[in-house]
Protein backbone atom coordinates (compact mmCIF):
# COMPACT_ATOMS: atom_id res chain seq x y z
CA UNK A 1 0.00 0.00 0.00
CA UNK A 2 1.26 3.47 -0.88
CA UNK A 3 1.45 5.92 2.02
CA UNK A 4 -1.53 8.25 1.86
CA UNK A 5 -3.56 5.81 -0.28
CA UNK A 6 -7.25 5.73 0.64
CA UNK A 7 -8.42 2.48 2.16
CA UNK A 8 -12.12 2.12 1.45
CA UNK A 9 -14.96 4.16 2.86
CA UNK A 10 -13.75 4.00 6.49
CA UNK A 11 -10.57 5.96 5.79
CA UNK A 12 -12.52 8.51 3.80
CA UNK A 13 -15.25 8.78 6.44
CA UNK A 14 -12.68 9.07 9.21
CA UNK A 15 -10.79 11.76 7.34
CA UNK A 16 -13.88 13.78 6.40
CA UNK A 17 -15.90 13.51 9.62
CA UNK A 18 -15.81 16.64 11.73
CA UNK A 19 -17.19 16.75 15.26
CA UNK A 20 -17.74 20.12 16.91
CA UNK A 21 -18.08 19.74 20.66
CA UNK A 22 -18.86 22.65 22.88
CA UNK A 23 -17.65 21.17 26.16
CA UNK A 24 -16.02 24.11 27.85
CA UNK A 25 -17.49 26.48 30.34
CA UNK A 26 -20.01 26.02 33.10
CA UNK A 27 -22.44 23.10 33.29
CA UNK A 28 -25.65 22.86 31.40
CA UNK A 29 -26.89 21.37 28.19
CA UNK A 30 -24.48 21.54 25.27
CA UNK A 31 -24.91 20.39 21.69
CA UNK A 32 -22.55 18.55 19.38
CA UNK A 33 -23.03 18.38 15.63
CA UNK A 34 -21.39 15.65 13.57
CA UNK A 35 -20.76 16.42 9.91
CA UNK A 36 -21.51 13.51 7.56
CA UNK A 37 -18.71 12.01 5.47
CA UNK A 38 -18.88 12.96 1.81
CA UNK A 39 -17.84 9.68 0.16
CA UNK A 40 -19.78 8.99 -3.07
CA UNK A 41 -19.28 5.22 -2.54
CA UNK A 42 -21.51 5.15 0.52
CA UNK A 43 -24.88 3.64 -0.24
CA UNK A 44 -26.78 5.12 2.71
CA UNK A 45 -27.11 8.93 2.74
CA UNK A 46 -26.07 10.66 5.96
CA UNK A 47 -28.10 13.21 7.85
CA UNK A 48 -27.09 15.91 10.32
CA UNK A 49 -27.65 14.86 13.92
CA UNK A 50 -27.94 16.98 17.06
CA UNK A 51 -26.82 15.45 20.34
CA UNK A 52 -27.59 17.00 23.73
CA UNK A 53 -24.96 16.57 26.44
CA UNK A 54 -25.60 17.45 30.09
CA UNK A 55 -22.39 18.66 31.75
CA UNK A 56 -21.95 18.57 35.52
CA UNK A 57 -22.20 21.85 37.41
CA UNK A 58 -19.54 22.73 39.96
CA UNK A 59 -19.64 25.41 42.63
CA UNK A 60 -15.98 24.86 43.57
CA UNK A 61 -13.72 27.85 43.03
CA UNK A 62 -10.07 28.71 43.39
CA UNK A 63 -8.63 29.72 46.77
CA UNK A 64 -8.00 33.44 47.31
CA UNK A 65 -4.65 34.85 46.30
CA UNK A 66 -2.83 37.05 43.82
CA UNK A 67 -3.93 35.66 40.46
CA UNK A 68 -7.26 34.11 41.46
CA UNK A 69 -9.07 36.43 39.03
CA UNK A 70 -6.90 35.23 36.15
CA UNK A 71 -7.40 31.58 37.10
CA UNK A 72 -11.16 32.09 37.36
CA UNK A 73 -11.31 33.98 34.06
CA UNK A 74 -9.11 31.72 31.95
CA UNK A 75 -8.84 28.25 33.51
CA UNK A 76 -12.56 27.81 34.12
CA UNK A 77 -13.27 28.30 30.42
CA UNK A 78 -12.38 24.62 29.90
CA UNK A 79 -11.54 23.12 33.30
CA UNK A 80 -13.25 22.86 36.66
CA UNK A 81 -11.40 24.34 39.61
CA UNK A 82 -11.39 20.87 41.16
CA UNK A 83 -9.61 19.40 38.16
CA UNK A 84 -6.91 22.09 38.33
CA UNK A 85 -6.56 21.82 42.10
CA UNK A 86 -6.06 18.04 41.91
CA UNK A 87 -2.95 18.35 39.74
CA UNK A 88 0.39 17.24 41.16
CA UNK A 89 2.66 20.00 42.51
CA UNK A 90 4.41 21.77 39.64
CA UNK A 91 7.05 24.47 39.65
CA UNK A 92 6.42 27.92 38.21
CA UNK A 93 8.31 26.89 35.07
CA UNK A 94 6.25 23.72 34.71
CA UNK A 95 2.99 25.66 35.08
CA UNK A 96 4.23 28.22 32.56
CA UNK A 97 4.95 25.42 30.08
CA UNK A 98 1.46 23.96 30.66
CA UNK A 99 -0.15 27.36 30.13
CA UNK A 100 1.85 27.97 26.94
CA UNK A 101 0.77 24.51 25.73
CA UNK A 102 -2.88 25.36 26.47
CA UNK A 103 -2.50 28.51 24.37
CA UNK A 104 -0.59 27.03 21.43
CA UNK A 105 -2.03 23.52 21.16
CA UNK A 106 -5.59 24.14 22.32
CA UNK A 107 -6.15 27.83 21.57
CA UNK A 108 -6.77 28.96 25.15
CA UNK A 109 -7.43 32.73 25.03
CA UNK A 110 -4.92 33.64 27.75
CA UNK A 111 -3.23 37.01 27.12
CA UNK A 112 0.59 37.17 27.19
CA UNK A 113 0.57 39.38 30.27
CA UNK A 114 -1.47 36.80 32.23
CA UNK A 115 0.79 33.77 31.65
CA UNK A 116 3.22 34.72 34.43
CA UNK A 117 0.40 35.73 36.77
CA UNK A 118 -1.25 32.33 36.32
CA UNK A 119 2.01 30.42 36.65
CA UNK A 120 2.85 32.25 39.90
CA UNK A 121 -0.63 31.70 41.33
CA UNK A 122 -0.82 28.00 40.45
CA UNK A 123 2.72 27.25 41.63
CA UNK A 124 1.96 29.07 44.90
CA UNK A 125 -1.10 26.90 45.54
CA UNK A 126 0.97 23.76 45.58
CA UNK A 127 4.01 24.87 47.57
CA UNK A 128 5.15 22.31 50.10
CA UNK A 129 5.26 23.59 53.74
Amino acid sequence: MVVGQRVGWFSSALRSTVIALVACGSGGARQAIAAPPSDPHLTKPWQWTTVNVELPVSDEGFPPGNGVEAATSYCLICHSAGMVLRQPPLTRGDWRAEIVKMRSAYGAPIPDDQVGVLADYLAGLFKQP
